[in-house]
């Protein structure tokens, strides 16, 4: 049930968000209960005051005690305390609606030995007495020409305190029972919008794992679960691409590779059949060396080819002058181009072009065209010519060979075509459109 990640984080928030609203209620309960008990407290202080100013004018003659009676009676009616004036002895002297016998327990008497000293004693926990509900109560020392005659109890039951707390307690759990429901509702939405992309990416990735085409996903936002979303489309992107280049590797491999194979094994197996005859013998195995050379600078060719569409060969770029470089390339390959009595030209049109890029790469790129010119070219010259317009170097190489069929430039760029003025097939891996851009635009 919870291994799901949509279970995962609607349990998880939920229950977070229930933690957090209890919390919030418990706190504010005890504010609420707080508030209600010291305005009981308050309303307590305040009748005992006046009672106390009853007393006064009680003991200097301005009312009766009947009217005495009647102040306190409506008092005590009023604001629902009862009221308890006691002599020092803790004898009755007056008592709300002509109450009598106060139950004195152990600690009312203990206060009363307080509140004789002058002290306000407030006990706002509540007590049980007799059958009554429980109270809470303030006791006061009653004063009349600065001294203590006497004590004021002033009792108030919990009732409706009580009653207001439950209202209360009521009232939240309802607003809990609710905010949940709309919490639980939205927290629902918000794990499946979550928990949706995750899950789609992760079934795409299993097909993916497969083998199975599979679409791009939607990105709908901007977040970390769109980021994926991103990421897994250039992932599949880059497989695609790495699956296209295994084949195509493969298939070139194949390809390249089977002709000299053919060769080399068809003359190893006629030197050991008997069917060369042994003066002709080195002459074969000239040429299956030949071809095993061949092979091997195939071999060499398809894995840089391999490195370079993977992204896996890195640019050591650096500032070069390609005045130099190109200065450098000619001095290598003028003795080869020489033996077929090809000149070799080398025409700076701009003097200390400054390159920013991987000096070797395009040193590589540039003996490789030269080289493929030298293959097509018996007579005349090859010419390297290097330009400047703007801030963009212009690399020209022209030569005087037998060109190329007009038929056979339109696949001039494929992978690993060679062909002869005769468009037969030709030692090489061919031109590089790729691998020569590549290195062009570090330029």
């Amino acid at each position: 049930m919870f291994k799901s990640i949509y279970m995962k984080l609607f349990v998880s928030y939920l229950s977070l968000f229930l933690i957090i609203i209890l919390i919030i209620s418990f706190f504010m309960l005890n504010i609420v209960y707080r508030e209600f008990t010291l305005q009981a407290e308050q309303n307590l202080e305040n009748a005992g005051t006046r009672t106390n100013a009853l007393m006064e004018r009680y003991y200097n003659n301005e009312i009766t005690r009947v009217e005495l009676n009647s102040w306190i009676n409506a008092m005590s009616y009023i604001s629902n305390i009862k009221i308890y004036v006691l002599n020092p002895d803790t004898s009755e002297l007056s008592a709300s609606d002509g109450e009598s016998g106060v139950e004195l327990n152990s600690q009312i008497i203990s206060d009363i030995t307080e509140i004789m000293k002058g002290e306000t004693v407030k006990r706002m926990n509540p007590i049980k007495l007799s059958s009554e509900d429980e109270v809470v109560y303030v006791g006061m020392p009653l004063e009349y020409n600065g001294q203590i005659s006497g004590v004021i109890l002033l009792f108030t039951p919990m009732t409706e305190l009580n009653s207001i707390s439950k209202e209360v307690l009521n009232t939240m759990l309802g607003i809990i029972a609710i905010a949940t429901l709309l919490s639980a509702f939205a927290i629902l939405r918000s794990s499946i919008r979550i928990s949706e992309p995750i899950v789609e990416i992760s079934n795409y990735a299993i097909d993916l794992g497969r083998g199975r085409e599979v679409p791009d996903i939607e990105i709908k936002s901007k977040d970390e679960i769109g980021r994926l979303a991103r990421s897994f489309n250039i992932m599949k992107k880059e497989i695609s691409i790495a699956e296209q280049m295994r084949k195509d590797i493969v298939a070139n491999v194949s390809h390249e590779l089977r002709t000299p194979l053919t060769s080399i094994i068809g003359f190893l197996k006629g030197i050991l059949d008997g069917v060369i005859r042994p003066e002709d013998e080195k002459k074969y195995l000239q040429i299956a060396y030949d071809e095993a050379n061949r092979l091997k600078g195939l071999t060499h060719e398809i894995v840089e080819v391999a490195k370079l569409e993977s992204g896996s060969t890195k640019l050591n770029k650096e500032r070069f002058n390609l005045n130099n470089l190109s200065k450098d390339v000619k001095l290598e390959l003028e003795p080869m181009i020489k033996e077929k009595k090809v000149e070799f030209i080398l025409e700076e049109k701009v003097k200390n072009i400054e390159l920013y890029a991987d000096k070797d790469k395009i040193k590589q790129v540039l003996i490789n065209i030269i080289n493929n010119s030298y293959k097509f070219t018996d007579k005349g010259y090859i010419k390297l010519t290097i330009n400047k317009k703007d801030k963009n170097a212009i690399i020209i190489i022209q030569d005087t060979g037998s060109g190329i069929q007009k038929d056979k430039i339109s696949y001039l760029f494929n992978k690993f075509y060679t062909a002869n003025e005769y468009g037969d097939a030709t030692a090489g891996a061919g031109l590089r459109s790729k691998y020569c851009e590549e290195y062009s635009r570090s330029t």
